[in-house]
């Protein structure tokens, strides 16, 4: 069935090696560029249901009757060959060439050196859960990458993430079941069915479940992946987790624990919505949908709901500043026992001599050029603009005060 060890395909660019790994549409070998002298991994399009191969090494139909089926199979493998070829991540594996030849196709890899989760585990048993979280963070960037491009994978596992043996980084692979969607959320693509059993959320057994774009069931995969790496043991099946639940380890962190649950949540609708809401979960980040702005105790001063806070993600809010910046909108209170004429002139003539002493220092007063310090009797809030720290002065300001940088 499988291509024999010496085969070459391209004119005898690439010469296969050996068998990687066969799944139900394909074949995996490794296999030398000769003219780069080079390791590359090779997928061949082979869907083992409807096919055979002769001893040229052709693809042939077991009848003629899957001839439909079969091309537009290869048409989809095509397809999404050059979709993940788009792709530009250090954690997704990458695709160097496609073509098609022996009456099927092909496309092209980068070999990984190295090992997939799955073996690791079987090897090392449970990993701790900095370990176990440092390669599920790397793995949720790369998702995170594949989600801003509207795209999904379907098929996140252990199995399907490889440790390349030289820089200790996993890598995602096999995107066979993965699926693009258009600007509107709807697939371009036909999904081929499949699940993996632990992994895979309630919605992915039954395929039309699944009509818009939906971050939330890798998510679940992503969640499930790092339940078996702290465990060793596969997560219960989606339709178990309603009798029997999650089988959290003990001494697990809270901030994990809740990740996970919400992660694998049982109804989509209820999962986190999106891999960087699970990975600021692990974190231990509670709701980063949430401002970490509080709301004062005290009264809001004037034109507060007027205030705009802009942070570095560009979302606005309308909650005040906390009172940690211990900003005052009090007015000093007149004092009613203050009843000496002696006093009053005594100020008076203060003010006149430190008013004559400026003006005979500055030449001016009030000029348009000078800088308006704000005094913190007058500060009701500030706006935080490209990293800068903008007063904004009350209204009982008797000038037409400029915004202050604050530093």
């Amino acid at each position: 069935m499988q291509l024999k060890e010496g085969s070459e395909l391209q004119n005898g660019k690439y010469r296969i090696i050996r068998v990687l790994g066969q799944g139900g549409f394909g074949i995996t070998y490794l296999a030398e560029n000769i003219y780069f002298e080079k390791m590359v991994a090779i997928k061949e399009f082979f869907p083992k249901d409807f096919c055979g191969r002769d001893n040229t090494s052709h693809l042939t139909l077991g009848t003629q009757n899957n001839a439909e089926t079969v091309e537009k199979l290869k048409a989809r493998f095509l397809k999404e060959a050059r979709n993940i070829a788009k792709l530009d991540h250090p954690g997704i594996i990458k695709i160097h060439d496609i073509f098609e030849e022996n009456n099927t196709a092909y496309y092209v890899m980068d070999y990984i050196e190295g090992e997939n989760l799955n073996v690791m585990m079987k090897y090392d048993g449970p990993m701790s859960e900095k370990k176990a979280v440092g390669y599920i963070t790397k793995v949720g960037e790369a998702l995170e990458y594949i989600h801003s491009r509207q795209m999904t994978h379907f098929d996140v596992k252990p199995a399907n993430i490889m440790v390349r043996r030289a820089d200790n980084m996993p890598i995602l692979i096999d995107f066979g079941l993965s699926k693009q969607y258009d600007a509107q959320g709807d697939a371009t693509s036909t999904l081929m069915q499949g699940v993996s059993h632990g992994y895979s959320p309630i919605e992915l057994y039954n395929a039309e479940a699944i009509t818009s774009f939906s971050p939330q069931t890798d998510v679940y995969s992503l969640a499930a992946t790092l339940l078996y790496l702290l465990t060793g043991s596969t997560p219960h099946t989606a339709s178990q987790l309603i009798e029997e639940g999650l089988n959290l380890p003990a001494g697990i962190s809270p901030s994990i624990a809740k990740a996970i649950e919400e992660g694998m949540a049982f109804s989509r609708t209820k999962r986190l919505p999106s891999v960087s809401a699970f990975l600021s979960l692990l974190k231990g980040i509670p709701n980063p949908s949430v401002s970490t702005y509080q709301e004062t105790k005290s009264p809001a001063p004037p034109y507060s709901e007027e205030t705009r806070i802009i942070t570095d993600n560009t979302r606005t809010s309308t909650e005040n500043y906390s009172s940690d910046y211990n900003y005052s909108n009090s007015k000093p209170t007149k004092n009613k026992e203050d009843n000496s004429f002696l006093y009053a002139i005594i100020g008076g003539l203060i003010a006149i001599i430190v008013i004559f002493i400026i003006i005979q220092s500055t030449g001016h007063s009030n000029s348009e050029d000078s800088p308006y310090a704000v005094d913190s009797d007058t500060v009701v809030a500030y706006e935080v603009v490209d990293d800068t720290v903008w007063v904004l002065p009350t209204s009982d300001s008797t000038a037409d005060v400029e915004y202050t940088p604050y530093d």
